[in-house]
């Protein structure tokens, strides 16, 4: 599992990959109820590395959301990046700033 804050972190390759995002405390709870999230990660010339499993922890109160992808064997090893887009109903998208981070080569080989 990997945490995120304002620093770049790493995350082993093969391990799965999930991450907690949170709303601004600006926004009021439920600001976002009705909006989609979506995150994809990319390398950092934008080749498409995953595309994420992301959902609200709480849709009512929308101030959690989890992103989540299971295997990433096959990830490059090197800098990559994601951010999180939210799309409301009338299809307006609001992207989150992107977050750096390295995928690295863990000690123990995939199994």
């Amino acid at each position: 599992m990997s945490s995120c804050d304002s620093e770049t972190f790493e995350h082993v390759r093969g391990a799965s990959f999930e991450l907690h995002v949170r709303i601004p405390s600006r926004f009021a709870d439920g600001y976002f109820s009705d909006w989609v999230p979506s995150s994809q990660v990319v390398t950092e010339k934008g080749a498409a590395v995953a595309v994420l499993n992301v959902a609200w922890v709480d849709p009512v109160v929308a101030r959690l959301i989890v992103l989540r992808c299971l295997d990433t064997s096959a990830w490059p090893l090197g800098l990559a990046m994601f951010d999180v887009r939210l799309r409301r109903p009338d299809g307006f998208v609001l992207p989150t700033e992107a977050q750096s981070f390295y995928i690295v080569r863990g000690a123990t080989p995939n199994v």
